[in-house]
């Protein structure tokens, strides 16, 4: 069968957890026995640094605005389908597609959904909200925003086929909005698609991995790693941690770099954290690695509630323990292999951080979970993609069957 995804841009050099996920869904659907051709919508942005095993085909959009989105993908799409038997979109296009099948596209569509809507309200509950996103005008355009969305373009989103999401609260946030696949059986839970067992063995990492470094004295390190923008929550875990009782017995490292680095340093310096916490910067993928190999518990400090991190994922593969905002995405993913605090609670935070730093056993324990979840049928790639490859063929042969 021959599928077309579609996604942004193939950044294998700079890109983020989207592009991991896109080409494991690529790589997978086509171990599978589907002739897989990925379609590029931004192919300025390509960065392929190495044969793919897929081919990629470039195309071009005007700009990131949602209305040349919707046209522009309805111009790729109304291209592409003499030639594809199914398309596979990304979220950010779920009006284009949803339209194309509204105006009688022939070809079924399914929309993974790993992010909200940029028409939703932002959830920082940070310092870095003096920003310009939360001027009047920006406040006002957002609005007109959220109720052309929520009204019209909605309709468009339940043309589709199917959707797949990274967790049930992403989902539910969107059936919230008016996405009705849900209710007519039309969506499964995902995860988010993170090739933990080739990170695994490209890494020398086995499930006894971390259980064979624990420690039972020496300092306990901490990990947090991301872009430094308003919401990811670096403000966040430095304040918690100022308030740990015994410091010494902890190494914070936060690595990655972004337009709120400086408030960051700042914040540090004005806790009088400096002797405790590295920030390395931004790093390659093989000098993350090796902090992994490290790094006694990761933690996702802040977050919206409805979304999921693939650093988590990458986290739970070298079987690190972690600690993250309870009731959400990311409790979702890592199940029993986390201790949860409530969300926005710096005092609580820095209660968890001090009981998994003391607990030696627990660690082990939460270790030993990351593997049991990292299988189960709603976050494994390993179970998921062969669903979603019987998904496109069913959908596939159901258009046939209506169009002969």
């Amino acid at each position: 069968m021959k599928v077309f995804l579609i996604t942004s841009k193939l950044s294998f050099k700079t890109g983020g957890g989207s592009i991991i996920e896109m080409d494991l869904t690529a790589r997978e659907l086509q171990r599978l026995g589907n002739d897989v051709t990925v379609i590029t919508i931004f192919s300025q942005h390509n960065e392929i640094l190495k044969p793919l095993p897929y081919k990629v085909i470039e195309e071009q959009i005007k700009s990131g605005k949602q209305l040349d989105i919707l046209f522009g993908l309805l111009r790729i799409l109304r291209k592409y389908s003499n030639k594809a038997d199914a398309f596979h979109i990304d979220g950010f296009m779920l009006y284009g597609g949803g339209l194309y099948r509204r105006l009688g596209g022939k070809v079924p569509i399914l929309c993974f959904i790993n992010r909200e809507l940029t028409a939703w309200p932002d959830e920082t509950n940070s310092f870095f909200q003096n920003s310009a996103a939360s001027s009047f005008l920006n406040g006002l355009k957002r609005k007109i925003r959220w109720y052309i969305e929520r009204h019209i373009f909605i309709y468009f989103a339940n043309g589709l086929d199917f959707a797949t999401f990274e967790n049930p609260f992403l989902e539910q946030k969107y059936v919230d909005f008016g996405l009705k696949l849900k209710s007519v059986g039309k969506t499964l839970i995902i995860g988010g698609p993170y090739p933990f067992s080739k990170v695994m063995k490209e890494n020398g990492i086995t499930e006894d991995s971390y259980r064979k470094r624990n420690k039972k004295t020496g300092k306990i390190t901490l990990l947090f790693s991301g872009r430094m923008v308003a919401g990811k929550g670096f403000d966040f875990i430095i304040t918690a941690f100022s308030k740990i009782k015994n410091k010494d017995n902890f190494r914070l490292v936060l690595t990655g770099s972004g337009p709120e680095e400086n408030l960051v340093r700042q914040l540090i310096k004005d806790l009088n954290l400096d002797s405790y916490v590295e920030l390395p910067g931004w790093i390659s993928r093989a000098e993350l690695n090796d902090i992994l190999k490290k790094t006694d518990i990761f933690i996702q400090p802040l977050w919206r509630p409805f979304l999921s991190s693939l650093a988590l994922s990458e986290a739970m593969a070298f079987g690190i323990p972690s600690i993250v905002p309870s009731g959400g995405g990311l409790a979702f993913v890592a199940g029993d292999s986390c201790l949860t605090f409530k969300p926005g609670n710096v005092d609580d935070l820095a209660a968890q951080l001090e009981k998994l730093g003391s607990d030696y056993d627990l660690r082990a324990e939460l270790s030993h979970q990351c593997y049991i979840r990292l299988n189960k049928e709603d976050v494994s790639y390993e179970k998921t993609m062969p669903k979603i490859s019987k998904i496109l063929q069913d959908l596939a042969a159901k258009s046939k069957k209506k169009h002969l």
